[in-house]
């Protein structure tokens, strides 16, 4: 366990928070005029002044050169890696041919007309030179286009034409243009494939059918329970009907159909336990556990959450492994530092936002929290323990459960709540009592599915079906749950920002409010663990319109 003086130790924030900045700055400024080599040269002379400055113990100025030279570095990262980033597109739709590499597909409802996803345009006619390179959302008529996979090059003619802006933000359209696509291709035709997937992405997508197959075992006859059972342990939402989704949406517990934190650490905990007992030591079994759950976000599509939840379970085992003083903050600004160097862009998604959010405020306030409840919790005070029996065994350990699920929920409560209103138009006070009772139920069923994928790897289906019925238990009541919760009056509001811009900004506000406490060690003379709380009713009060 580490000490309180290393809980929240995470001297990588010096590198993220200016990189954030810098970023931010290149997404609304465009690039002057002289090109990029100031900025280089602004970065070369930063780090060197800061260098100095350590050396010499100039606290100062050490800390104003290393936020001057990354912050800059983050502006000229974002433009070199997305060039053209802040230009409009003046031309009018129009019929073109391009060569597209596809980097991520859409779930395919079974009556869907179209195929979609997400690709980068690697060639083009004479006339569409501004087009290299450029992100697209394609849309395919499906009964007459090739399926396209992911890392695939295909051949498509459609009509491309300016990405529209959501009237309210916070739509489909607007996550695009946060990921960097300034255009869409309708009515489009895959008409031939190019360059097939390598073999990896042909193995996941054996493995993905294979996973699935053995998810249906024995749950065929009940096809929305199978639905639920395949969004979450393969994430694929589109299985789900429109009732469900907005059961679950309405409820705040639809992350769990997300593969993220959730489904990947939920894993890593059951193939930590199945290697213990299995008696692996300690390195070799960070090894196994690391590399299954690679495989896994790889073969369930590799979404942008599953890789975050890997990077951040990887810096966590990896301290443990190497010894070092490491913590839950440490892993996650690590995590978060590099997924912003691999794509800058992930910055202004909806899901790193939320994600990154919601697990510090986990981190930063749920578990302190939980200890200043668990060291009140003393429910037989006067009884010595030497003469406590089972009842008193099992009421202490369950209330110590309890105790500390409800201070996690009350922390991701407080963090979520801005970014459910901003992004959803949801203000969901019910979700505080449903993820504490549907965490813990999720959580089971993809344990279930876990050892259901284990024993029906190795040919043990009879077990694979044994598991798979008990996960469906599960989902049912889950379902059973949440459809009947979210009937009840005060569960949901719809309710939206009064101004677009107070939606990342409450996210900053709640976050830094957070951390601030945090580095106080949440002290009564600045407030104890109010000011969160009072952050939220002033932003509810004052910044958000209902109805």
């Amino acid at each position: 366990m580490p000490s309180p003086a290393l809980q929240f130790r995470a001297p990588l924030l010096w590198l993220l928070l200016p990189l954030m900045a810098g970023l931010a700055a290149a997404q609304h400024w465009p690039l002057p005029g002289f090109g990029l080599w100031p900025f280089v040269v602004g970065v070369g002379c930063a780090a060197i002044v800061a260098l100095w400055a350590a050396h010499a113990n100039r606290t100062r100025i050490w800390m104003a050169c290393i936020f001057l030279s990354v912050g800059l570095g983050g502006y000229a990262l974002l433009h070199a890696r997305y060039p053209g980033l802040n230009n409009g597109e003046a031309r009018p739709p129009r019929e073109v041919t391009v060569t597209l590499e596809v980097w991520q597909t859409f779930p395919v409802a079974p009556r869907a007309r179209s195929l979609t996803g997400l690709a980068t345009i690697t060639a083009t006619g004479m006339d569409n030179h501004e087009l290299l390179d450029r992100r697209v959302y394609y849309s395919a008529i499906r009964r007459i286009s090739v399926p396209p996979q992911r890392s695939g090059r295909y051949l498509i003619q459609g009509i491309i034409e300016p990405l529209p802006q959501d009237e309210e933000g916070g739509g489909f359209n607007d996550y695009l243009a946060n990921l960097g696509i300034r255009h869409r291709l309708t009515r489009a035709h895959l008409q031939r494939e190019l360059t097939p997937p390598g073999r990896f992405q042909n193995f996941c997508g054996a493995a993905q059918d294979r996973l699935e197959s053995i998810l249906r075992y024995g749950l065929t006859a009940h096809p929305e329970t199978l639905s639920l059972y395949l969004a979450m342990l393969l994430g694929e939402k589109a299985v789900l009907s429109a009732e469900q989704q907005n059961a679950f949406m309405r409820s705040g517990t639809f992350h769990i159909f997300s593969i993220s934190g959730l489904h990947v650490g939920v894993i890593a905990v059951a193939l930590q336990g199945l290697l213990g007992l299995l008696r692996l030591p300690r390195r070799p079994a960070v090894v196994v556990t690391l590399t299954v759950l690679w495989l896994y976000v790889q073969i369930t599509g590799a979404s942008s959450p599953a890789v975050r939840a890997f990077l951040m379970i990887a810096f966590l085992l990896a301290s443990q492994v190497f010894r070092l003083p490491g913590n839950a903050l440490a892993a996650l600004t690590a995590s978060a530092l590099v997924t912003l160097l691999l794509d800058p862009l992930q910055l202004f998604s909806t899901g790193f936002q939320m994600s990154y959010t919601v697990v510090a405020a986990l981190v930063v306030m749920g578990r302190p929290l939980s200890e200043e409840w668990l060291a009140r919790w003393k429910p037989f005070a006067f009884l010595p323990k030497a003469d406590w029996r089972w009842p008193h065994t099992a009421i202490n350990w369950s209330g110590r459960k309890l105790i500390g699920a409800a201070a996690g929920c009350w922390a991701a409560f407080l963090a979520s709540t801005p970014s459910g209103i901003g992004f959803f138009g949801l203000f969901s006070p019910g979700s505080l009592l449903a993820n504490l009772v549907i965490i813990p139920l999720s959580s089971l069923a993809i344990v279930a599915g876990f050892l259901s994928l284990v024993t029906g790897l190795v040919g043990l289906l009879p077990l694979s079906a044994l598991f798979n019925s008990a996960a469906a238990i599960t989902i049912i009541v889950t379902d059973s749950l949440v459809q009947r919760g979210t009937a009840l009056p005060g569960v949901f509001f719809t309710a939206h920002f009064r101004t677009e811009w107070l939606a990342p900004a409450s996210l900053l506000a709640m976050t830094a409010v957070m951390l601030a406490c945090a580095a106080g060690r949440w002290s009564r003379r600045y407030g104890g663990y109010w000011p969160p709380l009072v952050v939220l009713v002033l932003l509810v009060i004052f910044g958000v319109k209902f109805g």
